[in-house]
């Protein structure tokens, strides 16, 4: 309640209130603390995120992203992108929560019924998204679904209990082996500075599992740097946070979803295909690391955060600059004085 005068927007007419939020709301975590050493080639990694994620998603989103303490260059390119609309949601933290800590604000605050969160090292390929709905879908038991398989040891071994259910389940048809192709494991694999060979002599007692139901195809398999979740699924296991020590696997993330949802008898899924894969901090060789894809685009981190766009790469240079954002402002709140107050 105003002390002088009337609160403005009760004044005016003819105003729209009525945005919805989409369906599906997409969100990261960055956090490039400096340009330097270890995160040297990270902004152009982030800015890779960006451009794949617009080219490569058909479906409408919103965009939600936390920073979590990056250095002021990389805030002026998120500041500049929410300017140019491409970030519906953008969170500036002053501390960084880790990532347990800010998956779990992302998490509570997403307005989205689906939540398809990507660390900021992930490129995205055509029907990621589509394919994680469909596998939600198919099996209403999964309340998460990550965009390719990961493999390990015997997965039927993890949650003994999901997988007796879905063997158990007559309208699921099971599939046990080594299932996933190599050349998606190997992909995975070269993109955390391993390779294939090692892998496999390392996980003797591999043993992929594959659940089919109406057509629909999915692994038993999940990961933690990027997956689609469902609202009900993730209001279940919220808030997260490390309850025993034996849940604390590292200072910056600890499985904690993971382990929530298992307990909960929820299941967790992959998409059949490879349709997002990893970065993490250098920008990669696509044509060497993914061979088997028949278009490999050039990635090109000074472009336009949507390629399709040529005009977006100088609006966001403009609007990336503070002292160009800080007089923007000032004349919107002018106008807004003009037109609706007294």
């Amino acid at each position: 309640m105003p002390r002088v005068g009337r609160h403005p927007l009760k004044k005016v007419t003819g105003l729209k209130f009525d945005y919805k939020p989409q369906q599906v709301t997409i969100s990261t975590i960055v956090h490039i603390p400096t340009l330097d050493g270890y995160w040297a080639e990270s902004l152009d990694v982030c800015k890779l995120f960006i451009q794949s994620l617009y080219a490569n998603t058909s479906l409408p989103f919103d965009l939600m992203v936390f920073d979590n303490g990056s250095c002021e260059e990389v805030q002026d390119y998120l500041l500049g992108l929410r300017q140019d609309g491409r970030i519906q949601y953008l969170i500036l933290s002053e501390h960084n929560l880790k990532k347990l800590g800010a998956l779990s604000f992302l998490l509570s605050a997403a307005p989205g019924e689906y939540v398809a969160y990507a660390d900021s090292d992930v490129y995205f390929f055509p029907g990621w998204l589509e394919t994680s709905l469909k596998v939600l879908e198919a099996f209403p038991e999964s309340g998460k679904v990550t965009a390719l398989p990961i493999v390990g040891g015997d997965v039927t071994k993890i949650t003994p209990k999901i997988y007796e259910a879905a063997v158990k389940d007559p309208s699921i048809m099971v599939e046990t082996g080594l299932l996933v192709p190599d050349q998606y494991v190997q992909a995975h694999q070269l993109s955390i500075g391993k390779d294939l060979t090692t892998f496999m002599s390392s996980h003797p007692d591999r043993k992929d599992a594959a659940f089919s139901r109406n057509g629909i195809r999915a692994y038993y398999s999940t990961a933690d740097f990027q997956f689609t979740i469902t609202r009900w699924a993730a209001q279940a296991v919220l808030p997260l946070q490390v309850e025993h020590p034996r849940e604390y696997f590292d200072p910056i993330y600890s499985p904690v979803l993971e382990i929530r949802l298992a307990q909960k008898g929820i299941w967790q899924l992959s998409t059949p295909e490879y349709l997002v894969h990893h970065m993490g901090n250098r920008v990669p060789d696509l044509r060497a690391e993914l061979p088997w894809l028949d278009a490999i685009p050039d990635l090109e981190t000074t472009s336009a955060p949507h390629p399709a766009d040529k005009s977006t790469g100088k609006k966001n240079q403009i609007l990336g600059n503070r002292l160009v954002r800080q007089a923007l402002k000032r004349v919107n709140s002018l106008s807004y004085r003009l037109l609706y107050e007294d």
